[in-house]
């Protein structure tokens, strides 16, 4: 479910069969523990020459090793700054709502652990306390909009400000939705927007034997 759903009720994907891109192209990489080199270095290279990227990260359920293993790749490949996952499972319930302030401004529920990524705060979408979570970086051409804290699992339980939020991801642009931080839910969802899903990252890949 999850992001899949989300998908399903939009038009149909582009094909990636030629290997092309466009800036139009939306690519959703959802619950990401592990991705190899050359996966990581071809999401790159479609960010650079235009393509819009939303990788949802799934760190704060791996293993330490994995996570350090990752945090240095995504620190290559996209210029991420990951700092260690953080657990909030076992936090007071006020301390388990990310706050978003852009596309939309809402408060979205964490699954037991998120992910914190160093930023400039013109590049933060969303906190949790002192920790910037999810951001937009612009690189080359395109953009990558890292979540460091899943939304996936809100998407499939149904869950209002979840949906909204993504629904905003998948359909806004970098020169639309982006500056205009108070737009509503219903308006976000009027902004129509071509995408794929990147079939590779629906099953978080194992690391090789």
């Amino acid at each position: 479910m999850g992001f899949r759903h989300l998908v399903s009720r939009n038009p149909p994907a582009t094909s990636f069969a030629s290997g092309r891109t466009a800036s139009r192209t939306l690519i959703i990489a959802p619950g990401i523990r592990w991705m190899s080199p050359s996966i990581a270095g071809d999401l790159a290279d479609r960010i650079y020459h235009g393509a819009w990227v939303i990788l949802e990260s799934g760190l704060g359920f791996s293993s330490r090793t994995e996570s350090k293993h990752q945090t240095d790749l995504l620190k290559k490949a996209f210029g991420l700054q990951l700092l260690p996952p953080v657990k909030v499972g076992k936090n007071p319930v006020a301390a388990t709502y990310l706050e978003y302030t852009r596309p939309v401004h809402r408060l979205v529920r964490t699954f037991e652990a998120i992910t914190p990524v160093w930023c400039d705060q013109s590049e933060a979408l969303a906190r949790l306390g002192k920790h910037s979570v999810c951001i937009r970086k612009r690189i080359g051409d395109g953009t990558l909009v890292f979540l460091g804290s899943m939304l996936g699992p809100g998407i499939g339980a149904e869950e209002r400000e979840a949906i909204e939020v993504a629904s905003a991801l998948v359909t806004s642009d970098s020169e639309g939705i982006f500056n205009s931080p108070s737009i509503s839910g219903r308006e976000a969802k009027a902004t129509r927007k071509e995408f794929a899903l990147f079939r590779v990252a629906i099953a978080a890949p194992r690391r090789p034997a």
